[in-house]
């Protein structure tokens, strides 16, 4: 008979948990038509430093390439970084005061996010416990809590033909 410790039984439920809310996050966001995968993040950081993957625009907040970025208006591939991802609506969240990032996600033509599984939430709700309130959708299954309710009224046009969706796990 095997026994175990009440916090041996939290980790397992733990990592359980984690393993559920990302499965429901890749489902939500190849629903919303995003191309969602589970990505070891070495793996990432080597493919993505390769001199053939080009980005024109590159805002990452977890670590660093070693690219540099350019001009957002004739974006073809941006990369970002998700501060959030919600499982249960495969939805994104930029929490971000950078126009050009928001900017980011109307011009491109094809967004890349990566998003560390660490930080896929279960739903709105959690989100809005830690930030203390709600994003707005800004289209496309990304949003933000940086653009103002009073702008929720005013869609805009994207460009973005793919969005590209990274998970990393061992972040």
């Amino acid at each position: 008979m095997e026994v175990r410790t009440d916090t041996q039984i939290k980790k397992i439920n733990f990592r359980s948990n984690k393993r559920n809310l990302l499965e429901s996050f890749l489902s939500g966001s190849n629903e919303l038509g995003h191309e969602p995968l589970k990505v070891d993040y070495k793996l990432f950081i080597e493919a993505a430093n390769k001199k053939n993957v080009q980005f024109e625009f590159i805002r990452l907040k977890s670590f660093n390439l070693d690219k540099t970025s350019f001009d957002i208006s004739n974006a073809q591939n941006a990369l970002l970084e998700a501060d959030y991802a919600l499982a249960d609506s495969g939805m994104l969240i930029i929490d971000t005061q950078d126009q050009d990032v928001l900017l980011t996600v109307f011009l491109a033509e094809v967004l890349h996010v990566v998003i560390p599984a660490s930080k896929i939430l279960h739903s709105m709700d959690d989100f809005e416990l830690l930030k203390g309130k709600r994003a707005i959708e800004l289209g496309g299954g990304i949003a933000s809590i940086s653009v103002s309710s009073s702008d929720k009224g005013h869609r805009f046009s994207s460009k973005v033909l793919r969005t590209m969706v990274y998970v990393l796990e061992d972040i």
